[in-house]
């Protein structure tokens, strides 16, 4: 039977410990630009849904510009009626599309559906609620912090046959 020195185990447990440094340390590859922006999307729906302005504002860049005209502050004014009237909204993401341009832009189409309910679910909530439907098409651009921002965007009312 082999025993260990003191010396021994310790230098084990410092190979194990580098070893899980070097693992936790690597590099891991950056999401592509559909993946990243679809994620960014996903954070922006559900800090709507939380009331949360700031992370929600958070996606939109300082430079934003709208097909209406409005700039990023404009825009907040309007998500903060969207958002904050009513006691319960529920945001839904509906054909989520997003186009990488190149590795720094993406182009993004989606529904996106507000509703005054407490449906859990997208098939519950035309039952006894009050929706807000748009179609949105947008462009987000990797920023120099590294976070991927939503630049421009316009939007379009839609229809209820239009939803599904």
């Amino acid at each position: 039977m082999m025993t260990l020195s003191r010396g021994h185990v310790l230098g084990l447990v410092l190979a194990l410990l580098a070893a899980g440094a070097v693992l936790a340390l690597w590099p891991q590859a950056e999401p592509g630009v559909k993946d990243a922006i679809t994620r960014k999307v996903v954070q922006m729906t559900a800090a709507a849904e939380r009331k949360d302005m700031a992370e929600l504002m958070d996606g939109v860049s300082d430079s934003f510009r709208s097909g209406e005209g409005w700039n990023k502050q404009q825009l907040k004014g309007v998500l903060l009626g969207q958002v904050l009237r009513g006691s319960w909204v529920r945001v839904f993401v509906r054909d989520l599309h997003v186009t990488e341009v190149n590795p720094t832009r993406g182009d993004v189409q989606v529904k996106i559906i507000f509703g005054r309910s407490e449906a859990e679910q997208l098939e519950q909530l035309a039952q006894d609620s009050v929706l807000s439907a748009y179609l949105i098409e947008g462009t987000f651009e990797k920023q120099d912090d590294g976070e991927w921002r939503v630049v421009q965007a316009k939007h379009r009312s839609l229809s209820p046959t239009e939803l599904f």
